[in-house]
């Protein structure tokens, strides 16, 4: 027995000092494998580059060119003697000689391999087999033997044992250099035209081509050359340099225009609610006597997919209605994907009032211009961009010891929108200041935005709204407040302030100035200096709706000033919600609804996933809470309160970019006979006749 441990502890040391020689060849192939063959998001990405065009064959290139690299880093770092102790440098045990010659073999054929079965998993024979057939190739090429890799070789010092690399050949030398040279220009071909280049070279493309480049970089630099001079090994030091570094490079400041701040003076909730009504009687929409709905919009967060299914349930309710749904949506409220859909749904709003979308490339169909627009704005990989920015421009500076503004990969994102949004519909919506959404005399009927975002530090709500958040809003920070610098940002940054989904997203520095210790607008000249860091919207609450009950309680003097004038005003709430197979709340739960997801390390995972499902939970009760303040603030009534949800059958990551598949899936919700599924009607059959429409087109401009 005691032998046993002792040669079982043997082979674990041996593996260990092989293992860390190769580390990067062995950690990052595993985890890349990991990320495209069993995570959601990288399982979507492959459905993603399975489409027609070259994107397969750029991300079959790019596999084999990570699989090549995987086994070429481990092969020669394993072939090499060092001087020095290393078990893996004096150790030429038969163990030790079988690691060291299929350990490579192994690195080379795995990700082809993976990829194999999961093409298959996913209905693509015709994938799996090209990938089956990569990984064959690439298996009889590193099975053969090379000349291109051979090195001058030695016995080990003192031993007859197998013989091994001394050092590097020229040839050699000259494939590592010019692989890491391609590797920085296509960094610099992000950085230049993260869009442009994320059309090309996709997500999960991008992630293969780092991933081999890092692991050239980190087996065969920072171990063998630094081995090579008898130094030691340099494995550990990017990390060392992140954490080092990180009280410094925080280049994540939230961006501003190079432009005049915007108004930090709004209307609170109840006065544009009742100059919003006052504008509504003005032009006769608004009569006496006569049900006038008030619709209150809350769009849950859920990155593309939330976004899209925003859109898309708002764009068929205008198209529906006669372009008339928006003049009695008052307020909208988001998190994450569902700012991005409310707010594209808006400045579409505002485009068709200020003339510009009746020219728009993507409304060539006038009866369904609001779903064609929001289809050509957001039906797009949005995920590239910013992941191209993550592994490649932002990565270099984690291990800068100096922010570099035009490296922060938020800068990404928020260009892909305004991209997509400036191509399709021709307008610079997305890339102007927040709260011109609301200029001119239009202003009024375009619906008010609530973007939803977390303060880091403390935890509280901010929220970038065109009206005031003050005391109605219980804990909340207004971003538009005149003591936080944040009144430049444009659109497309307010929203991205409500989306930054940790780690794909970073978290946004948001700056003030401070004179004698105390906060002064920056416009008085005092220290600039930051003043918090904002996330998700979703970490406080992802379905809107605690903002949006906020508000329902700040207008209840108004309404009921308007009620008693005989004018009979309808508060409707909306919940458009995209978890998959989520259905509406309905109060007291039924044990038969909890289950046990998994017993499987539970001393370990039962804290972060409690709290990661706490997410999805407190949305839920949000809206529980919101349907009950109702029955209080208003007579009873089923329709008053409409939920929109995906069902299970159109299950969709969580991620920014999605297959066509997934698309398609989402917009065969909104037709019939699945739409039956879905309160349009209820929605619709609210809305005041045409007639009346006109008529109030006719009066506000």
């Amino acid at each position: 027995m005691l032998t046993f441990v002792r040669a079982t502890g043997e082979r674990l040391r041996e593996t260990g000092s092989i293992l860390w020689r190769c580390f990067y060849s062995v950690t990052l192939t595993i985890l890349c494998s990991i990320g495209l063959a069993f995570i959601p998001q990288g399982i979507e990405s492959l459905r993603l580059v399975s489409q027609p065009g070259w994107n397969f064959t750029v991300f079959a290139v790019s596999v084999a060119s990570w699989s090549l690299a995987a086994w070429y880093s481990a092969r020669l770092t394993l072939g090499r003697i060092f001087a020095g102790n290393a078990i893996v440098d004096r150790s030429d045990t038969p163990y030790v000689r079988w690691l060291r010659t299929w350990l490579p073999r192994l690195l080379g054929v795995l990700p082809p391999t993976l990829l194999t079965v999961r093409y298959q998993l996913l209905g693509e024979p015709v994938l799996a087999l090209a990938f089956a057939g990569i990984a064959l190739a690439i298996g009889a090429f590193v099975l053969a033997p090379h000349r291109w890799f051979g090195s001058p070789l030695s016995r080990m010092p003192g031993s007859e044992a197998s013989l091994r690399f001394v050092e590097l050949q020229k040839r050699t030398v000259v494939t590592v250099v010019t692989v890491i040279l391609l590797s920085f220009a296509l960094l610099l071909a992000i950085w230049w035209k993260p869009v442009e280049v994320g059309n090309i070279v996709t997500a999960p493309s991008l992630m293969c081509f780092a991933f081999g480049s890092w692991i050239l970089f980190g087996d065969l630099v920072l171990t063998y050359y630094f081995r090579h001079f008898k130094l030691p090994s340099m494995a550990a030091m990017p990390l060392l340099l992140f954490v080092l570094f990180s009280p410094w490079n925080d280049n994540h400041e939230v961006a501003q225009l190079d432009v005049a701040p915007g108004p930090s003076v709004r209307p609170a909730g109840p006065d544009r609610f009742h100059a919003w009504l006052a504008a509504h009687q003005a032009s006769g929409a608004l009569k006496a006597g006569q049900p006038f709905p008030v619709f209150l919009v809350a769009a849950e967060g859920g990155g593309l997919r939330g976004a899209y299914w925003t859109a898309m349930v708002l764009a068929k309710l205008q198209d529906d209605s006669g372009r008339r749904f928006a003049d009695h949506v008052f307020a909208l409220s988001g998190v994450s994907g569902g700012s991005l859909g409310g707010t594209v749904f808006a400045a579409l709003v505002a485009d068709q009032h200020s003339g510009a979308l009746a020219h728009a490339p993507c409304a060539t169909h006038g009866q369904v211009a609001f779903q064609a627009c929001a289809t050509a704005v957001l039906r797009r990989d949005f995920l590239s961009p910013i992941l191209g920015y993550l592994l490649y421009p932002d990565m270099v500076q984690r291990f800068l010891p100096v922010p570099v503004a035009a490296a922060d990969r938020a800068r990404a994102m928020e260009l892909a929108w305004q991209t997509g949004w400036t191509d399709s519909v021709g307008s610079e919506r997305l890339s102007q200041r927040f709260d011109t959404l609301w200029e001119g005399q239009a202003g009024l009927r375009v619906p008010s935005l609530l973007l939803n975002a977390t303060v880091v530090d403390g935890g509280n709500r901010i929220i970038a709204s065109n009206i005031a958040i003050d005391g109605s809003f219980p804990d909340a920070f207004d971003a538009y407040h005149e003591l936080i610098d944040l009144r430049r940002m444009s659109l497309a940054t307010a929203v991205h302030n409500s989306a930054r989904f940790s780690y794909l997203s970073p978290a946004g520095t948001v700056y003030a100035c401070r004179d004698a210790g105390k906060l002064v607008p920056c416009a008085s000249g005092g220290k600039r200096e930051p003043w918090g860091r904002v996330i998700d919207g979703g970490y406080f609450e992802n379905s809107g709706v605690e903002t949006l009950r906020d508000l329902l309680f700040a207008m209840r003097p108004v309404l009921r000033q308007w009620r008693k004038q005989g004018y009979d005003i309808e508060p409707v709430v909306i919940v458009i919600s995209n978890s998959p197979g989520a259905i509406a709340p309905s109060g007291k739960l039924d044990p038969n609804s909890a289950r046990l997801d998994q017993a499987f390390l539970s001393e370990l995972l039962a804290p972060p996933m409690g709290l990661f499902n706490t997410r999805a939970a407190r949305a839920t009760f949000a809206v529980t809470a919101e349907r009950r303040d109702m029955s209080v603030l208003l007579p009873p009534d089923a329709e008053r309160f409409l939920w929109f949800g995906i069902t299970t059958a159109n299950d969709t990551p969580l991620a920014w970019a999605l297959s066509d598949r997934t698309f398609n899936g989402i917009d065969r919700l909104t037709k019939t006979p699945q739409s039956a599924r879905l309160p349009f009607d209820k929605v619709l059959k609210r809305i005041p006749t045409a007639q009346n429409f006109v008529r109030a087109v006719q009066a506000v401009p």
